[in-house]
């Protein structure tokens, strides 16, 4: 299992376009993907769930990965986070 902690960047925080590209990368791994926010926990393949954590801009959530891509998966999904959810291809 690995792990990162950052802030979320996005002016609205969690949307519906910001949750759905960070489930849609999520999902193109084989780990377990879950985002933690304060005392709530997301599945990171769910845009549903990742939604329902009320992530608002300049948050800090936690990103944990498990599986056999697991650092690849993490190092992925921090980029997109870090370029504040610019898809790259």
């Amino acid at each position: 299992m690995t792990q990162h902690t950052l802030v979320l960047n996005d002016p609205i925080g969690f949307h519906a376009r910001t949750a759905s590209l960070f489930a849609k990368t999520a999902a193109s791994f084989e780990s377990e993907v879950s985002v933690y926010f304060n005392d709530k926990k997301a599945n990171g393949k769910s845009m549903l769930s990742l939604m329902t954590l009320g992530v608002k801009s300049k948050q800090e959530i936690r990103i944990e990965v498990s599986g056999g891509d697991e650092d690849m998966a993490l190092d992925r999904l921090k980029n997109l986070v870090s370029s504040n959810f610019i898809a790259s291809a």
